[in-house]
């Protein structure tokens, strides 16, 4: 048995018996960035969460990456049953460590083959449709933030576990999408703010695009990216209600029960 097939499947078994995440060990350890790829491919192939529906790029911001100890973004796969409409209600004990992220989502316009040419963050631009104002959910299993593998948490598909969409933000062509600014409102917590800048979306898209080239895959038609959290990770609990503005242009929000 390939040893891909052997982590993705000793991932599958901890997800379902609900294991804390720890970094992989010994043999099952991917020696490489490419290996932990290739067992995330067989683990989204093998979990029975459905076909993918898009892919998300995490650890863009430098808040992220101090967060979780790794020092370059990562890639995910997202499973289209697992993206989800705006006032959508999530139930806590549907997950494992479940963490929200703030994000832009883009959706893509046509295939985007690495291997047909070269593509820069501007020439990209042709290739959205949509942006919309998003949370990310993340299953970590209550891992040790201080104690993370980037190649454990690759194979374990970057904790991909879902996405709540918002409105799409009109007419956002004739915008400066790195000079947005965001606001998170949490209950009735003082209001965060941040720029997208902080995740910059076109270059982590650009970098998704190289990453997947470099695996030899493309990103079909229609698939939703989500590209980085512009605020730090946070663990939501119950009764809480949780929104999401991109300026006065959209919004997306969520209660927790």
């Amino acid at each position: 048995m390939r040893k891909t097939i052997q982590i993705a499947e000793d991932l599958i078994s901890q997800h379902k018996e609900k294991k804390r995440f720890t970094n992989l060990t010994d043999d099952l350890l991917p020696i490489s960035t490419e290996e932990a790829y290739l067992a995330q491919f067989e683990f989204q192939a093998n979990c029975s969460r459905g076909v993918l529906g898009g892919l998300k790029i995490g650890l863009t911001s430098v808040t992220q990456q101090k967060l979780c100890g790794i020092d370059s973004p990562i890639a995910g796969g997202i499973f289209l049953k697992e993206i989800y409409p705006s006032a959508h209600q999530i139930r806590l004990e549907d997950y494992h460590g479940l963490g929200m992220e703030f994000e832009l989502a883009l959706k893509i316009s046509k295939d985007i083959d690495p291997g047909e040419t070269k593509f820069s963050n501007l020439s990209l631009l042709s290739h959205i449709d949509s942006i919309y104002p998003a949370f990310e959910l993340i299953i970590d299993r209550n891992a040790d933030y201080q104690n993370l593998d980037a190649l454990s948490l690759i194979a374990d598909n970057a904790w991909s576990a879902g996405v709540i969409l918002g409105n799409p933000i009109p007419n956002w062509e004739n915008l400066q999408i790195n000079e947005l600014n965001s606001t998170l409102y949490w209950n009735s917590e003082p209001a965060l703010h941040a720029q997208i800048k902080s995740a910059n979306p076109l270059l982590s898209l650009e970098w998704l695009v190289n990453h997947l080239g470099k695996m030899g895959q493309k990103i079909p038609k229609d698939s939703l990216i989500m590209t980085g959290s512009v605020l730090q990770t946070r663990k939501p609990l119950k009764g809480d209600k949780i929104t999401y503005k991109i300026e006065d242009l959209s919004e997306v929000e969520v209660t927790i029960s």
